[in-house]
């Protein structure tokens, strides 16, 4: 009987002694990996020496870039924000995106894009050569640019649009500088030559046919071309020519 006690007791002290041993490596595990957390936490053991800036800069710079990204980099090379990274590039104008990346072992290389932008899009905004709107302080100044004025909403029947009226205008070698839908859903241009053209609401393009059909016979002989011309009319389109009556010359067609 005292055998059989002798030998229960020794197997429970056994089983507190491996408890016992996997605790204390549970505890120096623990340890360590607080250790190398701490290391790599560090700043002083993994700091981003190089910041580095690519793009096709036109209205950005790498210096504006440089120096509103370096304070955000005080942090080791696993620990930096890399998305706070890519919301302060995002946050700049002109800039539509971003990517940021980590090369080992302690350089933080920054790709940015640009938009490109096309044309004006109402007030204080542009549209960019991939169909996005966008803000910048200095939209409304800049040059060169068509404008193409409507609904917030109804950006995509404008565009497609203005490709459609440019495409019938090209062989005359005539563009458009300014394109308007108004709230009515009535279309008007103004052409690089000047001239405005009121093509209405219904069959938009079909009036522009009708124009550029006799454009070169209408113009024909004319020292400077039409100032205006309204195709609002069932058959034919009035014209008005520079320095002439307000009494508009009525084309019938």
């Amino acid at each position: 009987m005292n055998r059989y006690a002798e030998i229960s007791y020794t197997g429970n002290r056994g089983f507190s002694s491996g408890l016992l041993a996997l605790l204390v490596l549970f505890f120096i595990a623990l340890a360590g990996f607080a250790w190398v957390s701490v290391g790599i936490v560090a700043k002083d053991r993994w700091p981003i020496r190089w910041l580095e800036i690519n793009g096709n800069f036109q209205r950005v710079s790498a210096e504006q870039l440089r120096a509103g990204l370096t304070p955000l980099i005080n942090s080791s090379f696993f620990a930096i924000d890399l998305q706070g990274l890519r919301e302060a590039a995002d946050r700049i104008s002109w800039v539509s995106n971003v990517k940021v990346q980590k090369k080992w072992p302690d350089t933080i290389v920054v790709k940015v894009d640009e938009y490109l932008p096309f044309a004006h899009w109402n007030r204080g905004k542009l549209i960019s050569s991939r169909g996005e709107t966008f803000a910048v302080p200095e939209a409304d100044g800049i040059q060169g640019l068509p404008w193409l004025r409507g609904p917030e909403n109804q950006l995509d029947q404008i565009l497609d649009s203005w490709t459609l009226f440019n495409d019938e205008l090209a062989p005359a070698g005539l563009e458009i500088q300014q394109l308007k839908l108004d709230q009515r859903g009535a279309w008007s241009l103004v052409l690089n030559n000047g001239t405005a053209v009121h093509l209405g609401r219904a069959a938009a393009h079909e009036r522009l046919q009708r124009l550029m059909s006799s454009w070169d016979t209408l113009v024909e002989g004319q020292v400077a071309p039409p100032s205006g011309v309204d195709l609002r009319y069932t058959n034919g389109f009035a014209v008005n020519w520079p320095q002439q009556s307000d009494e508009p010359a009525r084309k019938d067609s």
